[in-house]
């Protein structure tokens, strides 16, 4: 899969997300995305912080059947990507830390103590 060059195909997976999350039959895989993330890039909307991992955004045109298809998906490239177009690295935040814990909370779940490895969370603050 080729990677995002700009924004607006960020946008576009954040939305694909949204969807996912607003639809029954597709709640629980978004969900799924959003437990087993690493890296998110962060957006307010409607007064609430919602996360979007970076595995899932940093591809184009991205949907469930493109990204269970994508057996090369690594965040050590999409990381690199969305890095470049949102002008700065993924950072450790104990304040988005903390939202990403209430979103979840928010969402019905307990999200793993960290990433595989005891990788520490990092975001981007779109």
């Amino acid at each position: 899969m080729q990677l995002v060059e700009n924004f607006k195909e960020i946008k576009e997976n954040t939305e694909v997300i949204d969807r996912y999350l607003d639809d029954e039959s597709m709640k629980d895989y978004a969900l799924g995305l959003l437990k087993r993330g690493i890296c998110f890039l962060v957006i307010e909307k409607n007064n609430e912080y919602r996360f979007y991992p970076s595995r899932f955004i940093g591809y184009k045109n991205n949907s469930q059947v493109a990204h269970d298809g994508n057996k090369l998906k690594d965040g050590t490239e999409t990381n690199p990507a969305i890095s470049k177009i949102v002008g700065f690295k993924p950072q450790p935040s104990e304040e988005l830390e903390n939202e990403y814990l209430r979103y979840c909370e928010k969402k019905g779940f307990t999200p793993t103590k960290a990433g595989a490895y005891g990788v520490k969370r990092k975001f981007w603050r779109g």
